[in-house]
């Protein structure tokens, strides 16, 4: 197949890339530093410059394009009617944040969009793109909510967090009593439902959560670290957000699951591979 993937370059969109490359695809990249992980075909330039877009893009025609750094609906008015006319299949990866706030969990696809204070504008502007991409009534799409993302090379701080703490022996901060209920997904999950949605051969005009089976609180989340690193914990009470802030945040997978007969790693197999990979000295 022949993919256009915009981003590409770290975390979730590297690992993409690398998998559809090494199973035989034709794989462009096209991304403002024109840098790609695999020596795959580069596009460099910037996607909010519209006319620039249409011009790297008169000649090109592609399977799928998968959209890993579309944020907000101005990106969306200017990207999407070029792609409208390139590709028959179009992946938007938006997240969980374009969820309205509920206290009815686990969160579900049909449960309605925005606003969450928790994500703030990130949030709104997901659930805009989602809305805008449904007027395209030609175009066949998958929207791709992710919880959150952790996993190897991650560029955000967040269970990088509790793991550095925790084998430093300092004190790790959580806020309030530290009791929200999470759900997660590993990076190389994502990164393989990414790739099966991307090279299927269906039609359609879904939507899917994609977060691992398990709801764990931020105090179980610490316990769990403190387990695989065979090193006690200390906790410190703050007023604060650290990594997550103490607010209940999951999802239901059953969808995505029915849809790819999917098996999503244990938090415990994908923090231990995550130990193993980035802290344990053999």
């Amino acid at each position: 197949m022949n993919i256009l993937i915009l981003g590409g370059n770290r975390f979730s969109g590297k690992l993409v890339t690398e998998k559809l490359y090494n199973q035989g695809h034709n794989v462009t990249v096209l991304n403002r530093r024109g840098t790609a992980p695999v020596p795959c075909k580069i596009i460099r330039g910037d996607r909010n410059d519209e006319n620039w877009l249409k011009s790297a893009l008169q000649n090109e025609s592609f399977d799928c394009i998968i959209d890993m750094c579309l944020y907000n609906l101005e990106q969306a008015r200017k990207s999407m009617p070029i792609f409208e006319n390139k590709t028959h299949r179009y992946v938007f990866i938006s997240s969980i944040a374009a969820y309205q706030k509920s206290n009815v969990f686990p969160i579900a696809e049909s449960n309605p969009m925005g606003p969450w204070p928790l994500h703030g504008n990130y949030g709104i502007e997901k659930s805009k793109i989602e809305h805008y991409l449904s007027s395209f009534k030609d175009l066949s799409y998958v929207v791709l909510r992710p919880t959150y993302v952790i996993g190897k090379d991650n560029h955000h701080n967040r269970e990088g967090y509790y793991f550095d703490k925790i084998l430093n022996n300092e004190p790790v901060d959580i806020e309030g009593d530290g009791q929200a209920i999470l759900s997660f997904i590993f990076v190389e999950d994502l990164a393989n439902v990414i790739t099966i949605f991307a090279t299927s051969n269906n039609t359609t005009k879904e939507t899917y959560n994609v977060c691992n089976d398990e709801f764990i609180t931020i105090r179980g989340f610490v316990e769990l670290v403190s387990t695989i690193t065979g090193k006690s914990a200390t906790l410190s009470v703050v007023d604060e957000m650290v990594s997550f802030k103490n607010e209940h945040c999951f999802f239901s997978n059953e969808k995505v699951k029915k849809h790819l007969d999917y098996k999503f790693k244990t938090l415990e197999q994908g923090l231990t591979e995550l130990y193993e990979y980035a802290y344990k000295i053999s």
